[in-house]
């Protein structure tokens, strides 16, 4: 496992979509810095990280699968190492790590963008009503951002293996995260008798993202924060299982 790990930290280190990413990252940030005004939400949600980032590491981790097929490199890695289980695992910590690098990229940013916009306007530390600090809920964020990371690598992951295609992989991506929790709320009113049900539906798990930080979002998932926490975990082993069930048995 140690040299899979190796080989494929190696591997995207030297692509170019680690760079493209994090550039992304940082432009979007910007971006959305200028585009409305800065107060204690737009900070608080990292200046957009916690919606750009799921959506950046889709595109990178299906193209960073799809890479071996494209280069039929996939050929060379299986017979240097037959255990498929072992090269779907080592690929998955790789762009799950590239995820946290991100996050922490984006707090570091959003730490230069908030000095650059408003200086001291909002203190870190100080509590707002109906808040916690600004730092506590940044912090939070960045962490559901994260664990809805495991879900969306895992789904890019078992998507890529599915529709083979990744131009069709990122489409999906951008669909997820900008219409999914619209379509999930509307799911749930349209369906109201079936609500034990359906707020267990994965799109759902998308509110992962900003209800730790405000619980009010509860009142839209339907779920409390364990169990909001526990279902995306949850869904992200299931795609993480099914993608490598359709890794074992894709044709080369």
């Amino acid at each position: 496992m140690r040299n899979s790990l190796a080989e494929e930290f190696y591997k995207f280190n030297h692509q170019k979509n680690l760079l493209f990413g994090i550039l992304a990252l940082l432009i979007l940030m910007a971006y959305s810095s200028i585009s409305s005004n800065v107060g204690f939400v737009s900070v608080s949600f990292g200046f957009g990280a916690v919606q750009w980032i799921p959506i950046i590491l889709i595109a990178v981790g299906s193209a960073f699968f799809a890479m071996e097929y494209n280069n039929n490199t996939i050929i060379m890695l299986l017979y240097k190492n037959s255990n498929k289980l072992k090269i779907y695992l080592a690929k998955f910590l790789v762009v799950f790590l590239y995820g946290v690098l991100l996050a922490a990229i984006a707090i570091l940013f959003t730490f230069i963008l908030k000095i650059i916009l408003v200086g001291n306007k909002y203190r870190w530390l100080a509590d707002y009503v109906g808040h916690e600090s600004l730092l506590d809920s940044l912090m939070l964020h960045i962490v559901g951002t994260i664990i809805y990371s495991f879900f969306i690598v895992a789904l890019s992951f078992m998507l890529i293996m599915l529709v083979k295609v990744n131009a069709a992989v990122i489409a999906i991506g951008l669909a997820l995260g900008f219409l999914g929790a619209s379509i999930s709320t509307a799911l749930m009113k349209t369906y109201s008798t079936l609500l034990a049900v359906i707020k267990w539906n994965p799109l759902n798990m998308i509110f992962v993202t900003q209800q730790l930080a405000n619980r009010s979002y509860a009142n839209l998932s339907q779920l409390n924060g364990w169990q909001i926490i526990v279902g995306t975990i949850g869904y992200g082993l299931v795609f993480a299982t099914l993608g490598y069930v359709l890794f074992k048995h894709r044709r080369i």
